[in-house]
């Protein structure tokens, strides 16, 4: 039925003399999100989608653009000739073929090719009357209409749509820098994974687990938000999963039980911040959310981001509780991150947490643990990494069989 998609943009279309790097990339991202199935072709504020050969516009691809963050809204077109009498038939073919009968309709035409020789208002209105002549049973409502009929006469294509599907908008993975998340089995985390993916960034993922408290199915869960989220992201998602046990059970040994989960949020700084720089991100994301739990007031997230001197972004920090599930259940990740399956802070977790903790005290308590730092090596070295594509896992393996972090 339709020949293309035209791709709108917002705030791309501030950019500038950049512009033209974030349309670029847009592009890129719109071709790797589809699998090379599609060509993508700039005109002037808009992007064209192609399907290459025997390739249709179809459900599964209107939903593949969807989650292409950079995209405004899409619209499935038709592309006419410039003339009034392809216009007029191909816009009557398309109302016969969506089974239009009843209802209200308005006829939007912009012309920015302004060698066709029907000015935009002339061409509503005598679209608008052969449409009516056509289909009696229609009416012209031009405030409140059921059907917006949008025709665009350009230098480059002219063409005719009546959709247009709203999308997440943002700007495109990879032109916003690169992180790593650290991703638990929560509702937060992943909201703030796919925030920043919104706000262009590329991404991997850290997450921990304690064997044999966790057991494969923990594992699973962190797989399927990972594979939810790749569903927005057109490359290579990796997934680091990081065995724990071995650094908890030695903070349990220090006997300072309502430090125990600071400590053990430190730890899993020091490791991410070290598994981030050796993947060439620029900062660490978490999913903390300001007075939410002990660990998360103000006092101990400063004690906690004292353990790295890298960036901390905390998407989340305002947020109400109801708004992160709002999001979480619109973008996907809500009903995996309620599966029963503990994460590893859970499987440790003190019965009274303190509220407040300080630097100093806390690294002095981490001086009293022997080796820490080759414990955290250990870890990170025998963490295991998925390597996701499309909501697919294409690639798994120890860390170590590949690289070593010493």
């Amino acid at each position: 039925m339709y020949d293309f998609v035209v791709i709108k943009y917002s705030e791309i279309g501030t950019k500038g003399k950049n512009r033209k790097i974030f349309e670029s990339k847009l592009m890129n991202n719109i071709v790797l999100q589809l699998d090379h199935k599609v060509n993508a072709k700039k005109i002037y504020g808009r992007i064209i989608v192609l399907p290459k050969d025997d390739e249709k516009i179809n459900k599964n691809m209107l939903n593949s653009l969807k989650k292409v963050f950079g995209i405004k809204s899409i619209s499935p077109a038709i592309e006419v000739e410039k003339n009034y009498e392809d216009i007029k038939s191909k816009i009557i073919k398309l109302i016969r073929e969506k089974g239009i009968n009843t209802g209200t309709f308005k006829v939007e035409a912009r012309r920015t090719d302004k060698s066709f020789p029907i000015r935009s208002f002339d061409l509503n209105k005598n679209l608008g009357a052969d449409i009516l002549e056509e289909f009696p049973n229609l009416s012209v409502d031009v405030h409140n209409p059921d059907y917006l009929i949008r025709v665009e006469i350009r230098h480059e294509i002219s063409f005719v749509y009546f959709e247009n599907i709203e999308c997440f908008a943002g700007y495109p993975v990879g032109s916003g820098g690169k992180a790593s998340i650290m991703l638990s089995g929560g509702i937060d985390s992943p909201v703030a994974a796919w925030m920043m993916m919104k706000r262009g960034m590329k991404l991997n993922a850290i997450s921990f687990y304690s064997p044999p408290s966790n057991d494969e199915k923990t594992i699973m869960k962190l797989i399927e938000l990972s594979k939810k989220l790749s569903e927005f992201y057109p490359f290579k998602f990796y997934h680091y999963i990081i065995p724990f046990t071995k650094v908890q059970l030695v903070i349990k040994d220090l006997n300072v039980e309502s430090y125990s989960l600071i400590l053990q949020r430190r730890s899993m700084l020091r490791i991410a911040s070290k598994l981030a720089k050796h993947t060439n991100s620029q900062a660490l994301i978490t999913g903390e959310n300001l007075g939410q739990v002990a660990s998360q007031t103000l006092e101990n997230m400063i004690a906690i981001s004292e353990a790295t001197n890298m960036l901390i972004l905390r998407p989340l920090l305002g947020f109400e509780k109801l708004e992160i599930v709002n999001k979480s259940q619109e973008i996907g990740t809500y009903d995996i991150s309620i599966w029963p399956y503990k994460d590893s802070c859970v499987a440790f977790l003190p019965k009274n947490p303190a509220t407040k903790s300080y630097s100093d005290k806390l690294k002095k308590y981490e001086e009293r643990i022997n080796n820490l730092e080759g414990l955290e090596n250990e870890a990170l070295n025998r963490g295991l990494v998925y390597v996701i594509k499309n909501g697919k896992v294409i690639e798994s393996y120890i860390f170590s069989d590949k690289e070593v972090i010493e």
